[in-house]
């Protein structure tokens, strides 16, 4: 037994400096403890201020960004060059036509600007697909805030598949059902069928469907009805497309010509500057169209008709396959690379001419 703990209750009357030790301590602890709080509330406050400031300074950046984006855009349309050319003949486009920026071009369309500006728009797009991929030097990025300015359309499939959508909710909210019948809006009715058919070939594993996370999010939110999916009908390969058949004719031609530039003659063909050798030589398009587009399927793993033994065959006869869109391209070099480029091998050519002169050191040494 300790008798000089102050806590020690063994004594039926403790002595009063003992209970006083024990107010002291309470009263000093109580201190601390104030004091601690006090310390607690002004990190607290200190904390509070720097989160202000930090949101504060984070809107002051995001201006600042804004702003400089800006100050990029309006430095890069002020300068003369074709892009800018084409940048404003679509705004005026946009302007004449209710805001129209995806620039249609029906067949049969006989206006040559409208022509030009319809494959300049694709081209951006185009642009666009490689520079979310990391090939970032066909399209610079001031350029697509430029775009994006105008409320340029990315996208054709995305832009056509949200004002369906918007159309199926407004639908919904008034008529209370998704079961639409084609002699009510066939539009509407297609778009539903194609929700449907594409969830029966996500399901399945299937490669060909245009259903996105985001977009079945988006159709869960009004309840679609999933129901009534019909499983699409297998369709054999036509006969332009089948392996078997038209490989041993691809051998022919290549055996003719001696390549298989299949394209580059059809074009000619068709001007009627030349003949086929073969008739079945003008199909051979088609095929090779439908093998690169397997190629990228196989090279993705996805599934198709190819396989290792038929890519390798096709390999070794000589065709040429495309690169996916993910691999950046070499870059082919537009107006403005090909006239530095003239500029560039025409100064060196009169460098090299002028060190070749016989003269030149004969006149030194004199």
């Amino acid at each position: 037994m300790d008798l000089n703990d102050p806590y020690n209750n063994t004594s039926p009357t403790p002595p009063k400096h003992y209970l006083d030790a024990a107010h002291a301590e309470i009263a000093e602890t109580q201190a601390q403890l104030t004091q601690a709080n006090n310390l607690v509330a002004n990190a607290l406050s200190e904390q509070s201020a720097a989160k202000q400031a930090h949101s504060a300074a984070l809107a002051k950046l995001s201006q600042l960004k804004s702003q400089y984006r800006d100050y990029l855009i309006d430095e890069g349309l002020a300068q003369n060059n074709p892009w800018n050319e084409y940048y404003y003949k679509l705004v005026e486009w946009k302007r004449d036509h209710n805001g129209d920026v995806i620039v249609p071009c029906p067949n049969g369309c006989e206006d040559e600007e409208v022509k030009k500006l319809n494959r300049w728009v694709i081209g951006q797009r185009s642009a666009y697909k490689y520079w979310l991929n990391g090939d970032r030097k066909h399209i610079k990025e001031h350029r697509i805030d430029a775009l994006n300015r105008i409320g340029f359309i990315w996208s054709v499939k995305d832009y056509i598949w949200d004002n369906n959508f918007n159309e199926l909710t407004r639908y919904v909210v008034e008529h209370d059902t998704f079961d639409i019948s084609m002699k009510e809006n066939p539009k509407l009715s297609r778009f539903v069928s194609g929700l449907r058919t594409a969830m029966y070939r996500k399901k399945a594993g299937l490669v060909e469907h245009e259903l996105t996370d985001e977009k079945i999010e988006r159709l869960n939110s009004i309840n679609f009805d999933w129901g009534h999916v019909r499983q699409p009908k297998t369709q054999k390969a036509p006969p332009a497309c089948q392996f078997d058949k038209q490989f041993p004719i691809l051998v022919s031609f290549k055996e003719t010509y001696g390549h298989c530039k299949v394209n580059k003659l059809i074009k000619e063909w068709k001007k009627g500057t030349s003949v086929p050798e073969r008739k079945e030589y003008r199909r051979l398009g088609v095929f090779m169209a439908a093998m690169r587009k397997e190629h990228l399927l196989f090279l993705e793993g996805k599934p198709c008709s190819l396989d290792e033994e038929k890519v390798r065959m096709l390999t070794e006869l000589g065709v040429e396959w495309k690169k996916p869109a993910s691999e950046p391209r070499a870059n082919t070099g537009g107006y403005a690379s090909v006239k530095r480029r003239k500029v560039r091998e025409a100064a060196m050519t009169q460098e090299t001419e002028h060190l070749e002169q016989p003269w030149g050191m004969e006149e030194q040494l004199r």
